[in-house]
């Protein structure tokens, strides 16, 4: 891709981004919208800065409603963390804490790429690209393999011969050139784990992320999950034959001071003869016994009385509970291979993607393609421009097809659900978007030339490598300027709300478009975005300020949506944060096998080997942050049960606590005539299942 054809895709992105968000600022103000862009304040019942008739600026107010501004933007970089996990909770905050990351993360990274790498891999004056208008000239494809005389370089007279624009001998700034990106590569990575680790910023944030963990679940004390058990598996009773007869008798034998009671779960598709299931919600006195009781292995053998902490009412996926406990590995291999499948599907469109990218092969394939190069500019913008949206467009669906996979899994709940999707989103998009890419972009069209010469493979292996960078930088702009401006514009719901407006609910009063937050599709996305940048810092520094622009405006678009939009329909307390670590811990693999394979190719084996005791310390760190953090994540602290007890029996409110969790998990049928009439919190909370 030359750099006509980068221009052209930045400008059409920065284009449509410019008009959606002047278009969405100006929509956000008409009142008949507010249920597209205010839901969560109408539900809630919070005032939304609309202003109405009776307002008296309303006529200079009317104006400034069709007036296009960005104030939004300033306002969402104002609102504090303490107030997003107030009012949205720990999940929610983790992806605003996944895009401050990003722009901490390479806003460093961009002061040595931009100011040091980027001139040193332009200027080269032996590189293949040095006369060239490619994109490649920007990157280290552009400089030639290296020099041994390692004791002829001065670093004074390097920093001096790059700012004052001496020019040394063509050795010894390839030298020079080595040794910086050998420096830098070393820098990138002490970054990547500076921001995570003990005494540097991973373990800071990890640990920050642990203590809110810790204060969220006492801020949420009361709610019915932290005192209810979800047992499965649970056998007939001998004396008298049902499943609930022996949930009261084991757990009354064996919990005799902390057991309360118990909710069995019933088959309601004849509410006259109700059918019992081999599931039960069971309801404790304490934290402390409910937190006992779901980490203990209940039975010598370990497919009977299964039990785990109960999620919250409004999180359950009731069908999903009659799922056998047996069956959930066969399952599980059911999801593993259709995701297979479906990624062995995708490869053709990204195939035919990298074939439009690279127009020289697209005109041998297919030869009409030539005309394209009768209209002025019409080539840059097709090459440029229209791979990355034809790419986002297939793979905008995947996250929708992954989550009815992972519900195939057999999840108990809304949230481990689409944890569950957030992994097979991610490790599909890094396997087609990423390495398929590569592969089907550029390896593939080198190999069979380096069959004809296998001495100038390793020489080829290394160009390819960095000759998707242009394709990466247009998929971040597509996937930042143009994905976060039609998600804050919501143009499927304004198309929706047309069409309802003008037809069946012509004159009804409008329902707020209320939506949960989608995790599912904005937490992978976001983490190949860095496993990009991650890869590419070194290799094509030019990729990161597209990278900067994209957190940016990403934080900025998720901080509106988290305030006006989405909303809250449960709370894990942070559990996305260990998978959003394990995706980044990936990334950083990648990026270190990256640095051996092209420092080795470029002729630097000390500097390749160098990078192999880094890799092992990234992998001995991520065994670490196992021992160290996962189980706090995963499972209930006795010592936190027991200190929210004690804070509930001061104030008198634990008997309260653990008759709430009776009444939430209650059956609708049996519940008084009075509560049945009123209108239920939500549909997802009655314990019903239906059979099919």
């Amino acid at each position: 891709m030359n750099a006509q054809s980068l221009l052209a895709s930045a400008a059409i992105n920065i284009g449509l981004a410019l008009i959606t968000t002047f278009l969405f600022s100006i929509l956000k103000k008409q009142p008949s919208n507010a249920p597209i862009y205010y839901p969560r304040r109408l539900s809630d019942r919070h005032p939304i800065p609309i202003p109405h008739r009776r307002h008296q600026n309303w006529c200079c107010s009317a104006i400034l409603r069709f007036l296009p501004s960005v104030s939004w933007i300033p306002q969402a970089f104002r609102v504090s963390e303490d107030e997003i996990l107030q009012t949205s909770g720990l999940d929610a905050l983790v992806i605003i804490r996944l895009f401050k990351f990003g722009i901490n993360f390479f806003v460093a990274c961009s002061l040595v790429g931009l100011l040091v790498l980027l001139p040193v891999n332009y200027t080269s004056p032996c590189g293949p690209y040095m006369s060239s208008h490619s994109m490649d000239s920007f990157t280290i494809s552009n400089i030639s393999r290296g020099s041994n005389r390692f004791e002829r370089f001065n670093s004074d007279g390097f920093i001096a011969s790059i700012y004052s624009g001496l020019k040394p001998c063509s050795e010894e700034r390839t030298l020079c050139s080595h040794l910086m990106v050998a420096g830098f590569g070393f820098i990138f990575h002490a970054y990547a784990l500076y921001h995570f680790m003990d005494c540097t910023c991973y373990i800071r944030e990890y640990n920050e992320i642990l203590m809110k963990r810790t204060q969220q679940l006492r801020n949420i004390r009361h709610q019915p999950a932290l005192f209810t058990v979800l047992a499965r598996e649970i056998p007939l009773c001998s004396e008298h034959k049902t499943h609930g007869c022996s949930v009261d008798h084991f757990f009354s034998k064996n919990y005799p001071y902390t057991y309360q009671s118990y909710q069995m779960l019933y088959d309601a598709t004849d509410l006259e003869q109700l059918v019992e299931l081999p599931v039960a919600f069971v309801i404790f006195k304490s934290r402390w016994g409910a937190a006992l009781a779901a980490q203990s292995q209940q039975h010598p053998d370990p497919l009977l009385w299964i039990t785990e902490m109960a999620p919250e009412p409004r999180d359950v996926l009731w069908k999903n509970l009659t799922t056998s406990y047996r069956y959930l590995p066969l399952q599980n291999l059911v999801v593993f291979i259709a995701a297979s499948l479906l990624t062995v599907f995708f490869a053709i469109p990204v195939t035919a993607v990298q074939g439009i990218a690279k127009f020289e092969k697209l005109k041998k394939w297919f030869p009409p393609a030539m005309a394209i190069q009768l209209i002025p500019g019409l080539r840059s913008v097709v090459t440029g421009y229209l791979p990355s949206v034809i790419l986002k467009g297939f793979i905008y669906v995947i996250p929708f097809a992954m989550l009815g996979m992972a519900n195939l899994a057999g999840c108990v709940s809304r949230s481990k659900r689409e944890i569950k999707c957030c992994s097979l989103v991610f490790y599909f998009l890094m396997g087609n978007v990423f390495f398929l890419s590569l592969l089907s972009g550029s390896l593939l069209d080198e190999i069979g030339e380096s069959f004809s010469n296998p001495k100038n493979f390793p020489s080829r292996l290394a160009g390819a490598v960095s000759a998707q960078a242009d394709f990466f930088m247009t998929y971040i702009l597509t996937d930042g300027l143009s994905g976060f401006s039609l998600e804050i514009l919501q143009p499927g719901l304004l198309i929706w709300d047309f069409i309802k407006s003008h037809t069946y609910s012509l004159g009804k009063e409008k329902v707020p478009y209320l939506y949960s937050l989608p995790y599912f599709r904005v937490i992978p996305f976001v983490c190949l975005s860095i496993l990009i940048g991650m890869v590419y810092a070194v290799v094509a520094p030019l990729l990161l300020p597209f990278l900067i622009g994209y957190f940016f405006f990403g934080y900025a678009v998720y901080i509106n949506q988290i305030q006006d939009v989405y909303e809250t329909v449960y709370e894990t307390c942070g559990q996305y944060w260990p998978y959003i670590h394990q995706y980044i811990l990936v990334a950083i693999i990648f990026m270190q096998i990256t640095m051996i394979g092209l420092f080795g190719l470029k002729s630097k084996p000390a500097a390749a080997i160098s990078t192999i005791p880094l890799l092992l310390f990234t992998i001995l760190f991520n065994e670490y942050c196992k021992i160290r953090f996962l189980p706090t994540f995963y499972r209930c602290s006795i010592q936190n049960a027991m200190e929210n007890d004690e804070l509930d029996k001061k104030n008198g409110l634990l008997e309260v606590n653990y008759e709430n969790a009776h009444n939430a998990y209650r059956r609708s049928f049996l519940r008084p005539q009075e509560e049945e009439n009123s209108p239920p919190e939500s549909s997802s909370t009655q314990p019903l299942v239906t059979s099919t």
